[in-house]
């Protein structure tokens, strides 16, 4: 991979995983990372996964695992639920870390 890790937060509306995705930002700039954290709605994450190199889902969409995993599966993405004592605190730390052995790294 020689671009910036591109990574997608997918929620119910958007709206936390954004709050989440600053804070990942935060993360890899301070370890000097280029890594690009963007939100996304449950709606419409499928039409923006060619923009993703990995996808985390938080906690509270965790209902449609299957479905997302089929279609990840399918793109040859990772895939996986945002760790939910990481997701509670919003600590970018450990969903980066959590992202980076995904994509181990």
């Amino acid at each position: 991979m020689n671009h910036a890790i591109r990574l997608m937060i997918v929620c119910s509306l958007g709206a936390s995983s954004g709050a989440l995705c600053r804070k990942i930002n935060e993360a890899a700039q301070k370890r000097g990372l280029e890594l690009i954290a963007e939100s996304t709605s449950a709606l419409w994450w499928a039409e923006q996964l060619s923009r993703a190199d990995v996808v985390l889902y938080e906690p509270q969409i965790s209902h449609l695992k299957t479905e997302m995993a089929k279609i990840a599966d399918e793109e040859g993405i990772p895939l996986a639920m945002v760790d939910p004592v990481a997701f509670a605190t919003m600590s970018g730390e450990k969903v980066l870390d959590q992202v980076l052995t995904l994509i181990k790294r």
